[in-house]
């Protein structure tokens, strides 16, 4: 029989995805960030699908901000990450 296992490129996308979900969920104010995008994200498309178009772009109003969030939040991480290597 054939043995199943992950290969290279799984491994890597795995600890890529993993990495990533780490830093995310480790990191305070990305946290912030990503539930404003995902509020952002469903005023959107509610505001889209029932041809609401003061809900649309008022929510088009929140992504600057759930992205500066971000942003803001993962580049705080990597300097810890950084300081803490240094250490």
């Amino acid at each position: 029989m054939e043995d199943i296992g992950v290969s290279g490129t799984d491994s890597v996308s795995m600890s890529l995805w993993s990495e990533l979900k780490r830093r995310i969920l480790g990191c305070r104010i990305c946290l912030p960030g990503l539930f404003t995008a995902g509020i952002a994200t469903v005023a959107i498309v509610y505001g889209l699908a029932t041809d609401d178009m003061v809900t649309a772009l008022g929510a088009l109003l929140l992504v600057p901000s759930a992205v500066l969030l971000f942003a803001i939040g993962l580049r705080r991480e990597n300097t810890a990450l950084s300081d803490r290597g240094t250490n």
